[in-house]
């Protein structure tokens, strides 16, 4: 069983996830900010062998409510180093919906490396028994995305 996480280390993650954020996107301060973590689940089938891969990533999301455009960063799980971001507009997103049960977020677009990112914002992250995700706490930070995401992008 994983051990838990303090409150205080989780925030103190969460600024730092910020902070990187901010260092990272030109214009980064005009950005609220969220952290979303993914998996992606690869198949291949050889005929009588079936491998499954899991791929699991972490986000810096930002999202700004005047323009009605979000910025995802990916991050390492130590928040020290960072991808190239991908910038979304309303109008570039063929699709974007988050799931009823597991609030998972999944948005088709064009402009994405694999044409769609699946990710889910939790307001509170405090065990990581695999290893995969940073422990963050952003209670009121991951409702205000959910309204935003619900009420501009959910399509």
């Amino acid at each position: 069983m994983a051990k838990k996480v303090s409150d205080e280390q989780c925030l103190k993650n969460y600024e730092t996830m910020c902070a990187l954020f901010k260092n990272a996107i030109p214009d980064g301060g005009r950005f609220s900010v969220v952290y979303g973590c993914g998996v992606d689940v690869g198949m291949m089938d050889f005929g009588v062998l079936r491998s499954t891969t899991y791929t699991y990533a972490s986000y810096a999301i930002g999202y700004d409510k005047n323009v009605n455009e979000i910025a995802i960063l990916p991050i390492d799980r130590d928040l020290e180093t960072y991808g190239s971001p991908h910038y979304l507009k309303k109008a570039e997103i063929d699709k974007a919906k988050i799931g009823m049960m597991t609030k998972e977020i999944r948005i088709q677009s064009k402009s994405l490396p694999k044409k769609y990112i699946t990710f889910s914002v939790q307001e509170m992250i405090n065990q990581d028994p695999d290893e995969v995700s940073v422990c963050v706490k952003q209670d009121a930070q991951a409702k205000d995305f959910h309204t935003f995401f619900k009420e501009q992008y959910s399509k």
